[in-house]
């Protein structure tokens, strides 16, 4: 076990929407729920620490704008961590993703000085522990629902774990970290308490999805959740640092705020957030077409103009997905996002999303020739009694 260990948490619930038509609509709801409501905004002036980390790590990754178009308000009214040992810079933020109509709902705070079983139980169960609030003892998981069921959302369709990892007790090397300690990365990674006696290949296995563009940086991916080590305040880093003082002095007459961070709950340090946000939202989208998909093959004998409808919406849907996933641009924050796609095996869905599509055309091409056969019938039937008139009308 590794004692004195710094993390940095979040938890994070993605929803369908369909309960707002625009990110102005879905703010105003946030902002009529609760009496402190922050909404985000790239250029506002705050002291909140929370917001000018996420403010500095998208003006550097970004060029000051996001690749996805966002609504977030981050609700002030509920704190956990009244006591020493709870949550520390609690912030709760809901975000809105415009162009996919999903929502989030996640939560972020820091734990320091705790042991590496302590990392686990945060894995396995954090997300349901209740910490001291000035409403009682509530947690994550119990806030999420009051607020799931305030903005009328159905149950999440997933979930995400990320853990950062900042200090790692006497460790200043990630690789010292990986040779030493591989099977404990795995046992955080997975919330395994048993990790000593996981077989090396499995160990190996779990942790061959990773990505890191710096030797003191590495965040691995299995399901669901994300680990990822940030090694601050070591050696090798404080050289890097150093190094990015010269360069952007020389440069540009000064270094960017970005490369002074240090520990950021909201865990956008390198673009951590920003990546996982990405990855599922895209997964949460995937999984809600599937789902309309079963819904849509139950309502075959619905009206012909609402069979139409739904299955030019569920079109839509699908269409949308695969441009997301090959609008995603391979430059280095998207490479990391394409490790992360790989993580939640998005890929083999897609495929499966594209086989769908296929079998769409067909299903609208057979409901109009339906129609049209529907029809022609009519037309034939008419002429028929027409011609029988007409024979009548002679006689």
């Amino acid at each position: 076990m590794v004692k004195d260990i710094n993390v940095n948490i979040s938890y994070a619930f993605y929803y369908s929407s369909g309960a707002f038509s625009s990110g102005e609509m879905f703010l105003n709801r946030v902002k009529g729920l609760f009496g402190s409501v922050t909404v985000y905004d790239e250029d506002m002036q705050t002291d909140d620490p929370n917001i000018k980390d996420m403010q500095t790590a998208q003006k550097f990754l970004r060029g000051g704008g996001q690749t996805y178009k966002v609504y977030r308000a981050f609700i002030n009214d509920i704190r956990l961590g009244a006591d020493e040992k709870g949550p520390q810079r609690f912030c709760i933020m809901c975000t809105y993703f415009e162009e996919s109509d999903i929502i989030s709902i996640s939560f972020h705070y820091e734990l320091k000085g705790i042991t590496s079983d302590e990392v686990i139980a945060v894995r396995q169960s954090g997300v349901h522990v209740e910490y001291e609030s000035a409403d009682g003892r509530l947690s994550c998981s119990a806030i999420a629902t009051k607020i799931r069921t305030d903005l009328g959302l159905s149950v999440h369709d997933e979930s995400s774990t990320l853990i950062e990892i900042t200090k790692f007790g006497d460790y200043d090397s990630l690789s010292k970290i990986e040779q030493e300690k591989k099977n404990l990365l795995y046992g955080m990674l997975s919330g395994d308490e048993g990790y000593e006696f996981v077989p090396d290949e499995l160990v190996d296995q779990r942790l061959a999805l990773s990505w890191g563009s710096r030797d003191f940086i590495r965040i691995y991916a299995a399901k669901q959740a994300f680990l990822f080590v940030n090694l601050i305040k070591t050696p090798h880093q404080r050289e890097y640092l150093d190094r990015q003082i010269r360069f952007g002095t020389a440069t540009y007459g000064g270094c960017d705020p970005y490369f002074f961070m240090e520990e950021c709950p909201l865990t956008v340090n390198h673009g951590i957030l920003f990546s996982v946000e990405f990855v599922m939202v895209l997964k949460a989208l995937v999984n809600e077409v599937l789902m309309f998909q079963t819904k849509h093959r139950k309502r075959v004998h619905a009206s012909y103009y609402k069979r139409i409808r739904e299955t030019r919406e569920f079109r839509r849907k699908i269409i949308k997905v695969l441009e997301k996933v090959e609008q995603t641009q391979i430059a280095e924050i998207g490479e990391l996002s394409a490790v992360l796609l790989n993580s939640q095996h998005v890929a083999p869905i897609i495929e499966e999303v594209k086989y769908l599509l296929e079998l769409l055309e067909g299903d609208l091409s057979l409901i109009y020739s339906e129609r049209n056969n529907a029809m022609v019938t009519v037309l034939t039937v008419l002429g028929l009694l027409l011609a029988v008139w007409q024979v009548l009308l002679a006689l």
